[in-house]
């Protein structure tokens, strides 16, 4: 989590300046030193005071346990499976039943784990799976059956709860245990939330303009699906999310943008309590999804903006298996979960976690799809120093569809002077540089928030540090390999703008995000409608549940689930008659750092490009 504030300069490096912003990360002071003209920042860092205090004994926690899984090789060969024509266990997904009854623990260990902490007053709940065991009680009872204290820690103003010690288990619970969730937290953050341009229309104005979803479905074919009315019938789509959320913010949406929907198509499960203020975000999920997929259901798994609530939300919806397609426009970057790990918020083993789970989804044949972040290839922006090359996870998980973002033809005029994008490129604010040069608000000192969601928003991508490279990028086109045009520099304490971007070539190792990607700058982004108003609004994690929504409605043309895409879409990549459109442009083309190769089939600033969703749904049936 990342919290802003503003302070006085605590250190000076060899340079008068006058304005500072404070990042506190971890139990760091991070204090941001910027000239007026914001091209740099000197850096200075200070140990931040820290507080410790016993959590109340009375207060209710909800803990995880993960479990071993068996044969987990034999998982990721299971996977691949399902996704290769010709293969006998090709579409031949499994249910929570068959995937516990192979690669679950078995019922007489979970049997003696519940035993063991129901000896402690503890709830225990299996999901089924029987991968992920949730716990509920309270504080003086988790604490005697994980024999650990649990401490609320505090760092101006940045604060959460932290075992005094790693815990310990009788070693017959311990050998079966994967990792815990729960004695330490951490928080998620919404990258796109401060992306709406919160601009109220008129129902007719929505009707006509451009922000419509039938922009979407224009740019991308998705006309040529819903000719033959595959809307999305029999499916249904899952939203991961953090926030409140009204229902009826979706239904006056569909309504006011004349598509027709069925009733009662919606169901919020409460997974875990959240207080986060965040229900635009989760109405503008549910509102493109269900616009893409008309006649699918959405199930909307909300639950506390964490690794907590992520895990129980997702352990809920595999183990309903009611859910065909899933998007998720939450997450964290990669950078920041490195420190959280440091910090012991997460599990060691937290990556492996999350991948286990995401395994499970399909080989139970769920598409799952979550946004790669709005800070361009400096995921996270903010919660740094300076800019640091990082991805955002889950999307990074090889076991995701990562979803990046791209802008669309526009004129604008910048400083006097008219700018033209004449094609879709990949999103950044790179361009727009000048016009916030002349704007003294947008200045770190004044509206930090601003600054950041100004000078660094784009769509992610980039280099995963936790995972290594897929069987399905291996030796693709364009995967290892990357161009980069670097605007940003950090050295000797001060963090530079560059006049001219200086270009890298080079190769990198680990997992290349986006997979795909389409429009999510806000400038030629999409209406949303919340509590009342309309507004224009981008990132993406727009995309993402538009995405999902398009599976949903190739689900349905196809009569079954298409199962996890990644394995399936690189091979389309390399036909003939590619769905792609790969955005190659070295120039005037990149996410605030990785520009597109040209020649080359992939680059880190969108990935595969843009889908032709017409071309899609024909190379999955070709695959039948």
């Amino acid at each position: 989590m990342m919290i802003y504030n503003q302070r006085p300069l605590i250190k000076l490096v060899n340079w008068t300046l006058k304005l500072s912003l404070v990042l506190i990360v971890g139990g760091l002071s991070l204090t941001l030193a910027t000239n007026t003209s914001n091209q740099a920042t000197a850096i200075a860092a200070t140990k931040a005071k820290k507080t410790v205090k016993a959590v109340n004994p009375k207060q209710q926690q909800t803990v995880n346990l993960v479990l071993q899984p068996n044969s987990a090789n034999q998982l990721n060969e299971y996977i691949n499976q399902t996704v290769t024509p010709g293969n006998p266990n090709y579409r031949k997904y499994l249910t929570p039943q068959q995937f516990a009854d192979t690669y679950g623990q078995s019922n007489d260990n979970i049997q003696t784990i519940k035993n063991y902490f129901e000896q402690y007053q503890l709830k225990t709940k299996v999901y089924a799976g029987n991968i992920v065991l949730k716990l509920t009680g309270t504080t003086k009872n988790v604490e005697r059956a994980f024999h650990v204290k649990l401490n609320n820690v505090k760092v101006i103003g940045n604060s959460y709860q932290k075992p005094n010690h790693n815990y310990k288990l009788p070693a017959a619970i311990s050998a079966n245990v994967l990792g815990v969730f729960g004695l330490a937290n951490n928080t998620y953050a919404n990258p796109a939330k401060d992306l709406s341009a919160h601009l109220t229309k008129t129902e007719n104005e929505i009707n006509t303009n451009q922000g419509a979803p039938q922009k979407f479905m224009d740019r991308y074919n998705a006309g040529a699906l819903y000719k033959n009315n595959h809307v999305g019938a029999g499916q249904t789509v899952g939203i991961i999310s953090f926030a409140k959320f009204k229902p009826n913010d979706a239904t006056k949406f569909w309504k006011y943008v004349g598509i027709p929907v069925k009733k009662n198509r919606i169901k919020v499960y409460h997974v875990t309590k959240t207080a986060y203020n965040g229900e635009d975000e989760t109405a503008m999920d549910v509102e493109q999804a269900g616009a893409m997929a008309p006649k699918a259901n959405l199930n909307v798994y909300v639950g506390n903006p964490s690794a907590l609530g992520m895990l129980n939300s997702l352990a809920t919806a595999l183990a309903q298996n009611k859910v065909d397609t899933l998007s998720i426009s939450w997450g964290q970057s990669e950078n920041q979960i490195t420190t959280q790990l440091k910090l012991g918020m997460l599990p060691k083993n937290y990556n492996q976690i999350m991948n286990l789970l995401f395994q499970q989804a399909a080989v139970q044949g769920i598409s799952t799809f979550a946004s790669t972040g709005d800070n361009g290839a400096y995921d996270g922006m903010g919660e740094n120093r300076y800019p640091k090359l990082t991805v955002d996870s889950p999307a990074s998980s090889p076991y995701v569809t990562s979803v990046g973002g791209t802008t669309l033809p526009r004129k604008y005029t910048i400083n006097g002077k008219k700018v033209v994008i004449e094609h879709e490129r990949a999103w950044s604010t790179d361009f727009m540089y000048p016009r916030f040069d002349n704007q003294p608000t947008i200045n770190p000192s004044i509206n930090p928030q601003k600054w950041v969601s100004s000078y660094f928003a784009g769509g992610g991508g980039g280099f995963s540090t936790l995972n290594s490279v897929p069987d399905y990028q291996a030796g693709f086109s364009g995967v290892g390999t990357y161009r980069a045009a670097q605007v940003w520099k950090y050295k000797d304490g001060y963090l530079s703008r560059l006049k001219v971007p200086q270009i890298i070539t080079g190769t990198n190792s680990g997992r290349n995000l986006p997979d795909i990607s389409g429009n999510a700058d806000p400038n030629t982004g999409y209406a949303s409608y919340h509590n009342g108003n309309f507004y224009t609004t981008g990132g993406t994690s727009v995309v993402t549940p538009q995405m999902a929504g398009m599976a949903a409605v190739i689900n349905s043309a196809q009569g079954k689930r298409m199962g996890f895409w990644n394995p399936q879409i690189y091979r389309f990549a390399q036909t003939n008659y590619s769905p792609f459109t790969p955005l190659e442009s070295a120039n005037n083309n990149s996410n605030l750092y990785y520009t597109g190769q040209p020649g080359k089939l992939y680059n880190q600033a969108t990935g595969l490009g843009t889908i032709n969703f017409g071309k899609l749904n024909d190379a999955f049936s070709a695959q039948q």
